[in-house]
């Protein structure tokens, strides 16, 4: 490994069983590990950049501040947890950047003030945010209120998290002639292409709109968990990204797959 290398795994019971077995990993075990892809770089040209985290969406950020630091350029650093215990990383970068960190706590009632940091950020600042989507839309919205160019505020986000608690819910899909079940652990595009429906997609965490469905009809109420569709996309219930999102109830859905003919 490399000298001074630190990583930091949040465990998730119900998740895909990556974080259960880093966590079973000893002290000596050897892994293996890819190189590194970077698919949420940092740019370096703007006069004032400010950084927020939800939960495990410090994990970026930490590198970054590090980097800015490292220039001499002004950061700030926004970082939301449930609790103390969940403020990973919190001494360093209290010590990185003393007051530019601003670490709120929900379980203490402690809430960001994203509107007022965004007032107080310099003409031609960027701001990047990682966390669950609820995060992400609070400051987009924020963002394009204040007038901020929206190219400028970058994001990337885990998927994780809605408004409503993941249930079954059922689904059809006419054109395939299926009739199928998403549990609680699944996704709505994996229980698709088990299913041999293919949809079409790339980021698989609700931010590119590749995996958009159309849908036809609806009984019940979908949670919209992606950052890619927007507030009046999303009120309409007219498309679900199916990699994220979630119904509670029923939905029936179109794909863009079309038989072939022959001429």
């Amino acid at each position: 490994g490399v000298p001074g290398s630190r990583i930091a795994v949040k465990r998730l019971d119900d998740g895909h069983g990556g974080s259960r077995a880093m966590w079973q990993l000893a002290e000596g075990d050897a892994i293996e590990i890819g190189a590194p892809q970077n698919h949420f770089p940092l740019g370096l040209q703007a006069p004032a950049t400010l950084l927020v985290a939800g939960g495990i969406g410090i994990t970026p950020m930490v590198s970054m501040a590090q980097a800015l630091v490292r220039r001499g350029q002004p950061v700030r650093l926004l970082y939301a947890a449930r609790s103390e215990a969940e403020l990973a990383y919190g001494e360093s970068l209290r010590a990185l950047l003393g007051d530019g960190l601003v670490a709120c706590v929900s379980e203490r009632g402690e809430r960001l003030d994203l509107a007022g940091e965004i007032a107080t950020l310099a003409p031609g600042a960027q701001a990047y945010v990682c966390g669950p989507a609820g995060l992400l839309g609070d400051l987009r919205g924020l963002w394009a209120a204040a007038g901020r160019p929206l190219p400028s505020l970058r994001f990337e986000t885990f998927g994780s998290g809605g408004r409503l608690q993941s249930a079954s819910f059922r689904v059809e899909v006419p054109r395939h002639k299926a009739r199928l079940e998403v549990r609680p652990d699944q996704a709505l595009i994996d229980v698709l292409e088990d299913a041999g429906i293919e949809v079409m997609s790339d980021c698989r965490r609700g931010e590119c709109g590749l995996c958009a469905m159309d849908v036809l009809a609806l009984d019940g109420e979908i949670d919209h968990r992606d950052v890619f569709l927007s507030e009046h996309e999303k009120q309409e219930n007219k498309r679900i990204c199916a990699c994220v999102s979630r119904v509670v109830g029923r939905i029936t859905l179109d794909t863009a797959w079309r038989p072939e003919t022959v001429s």
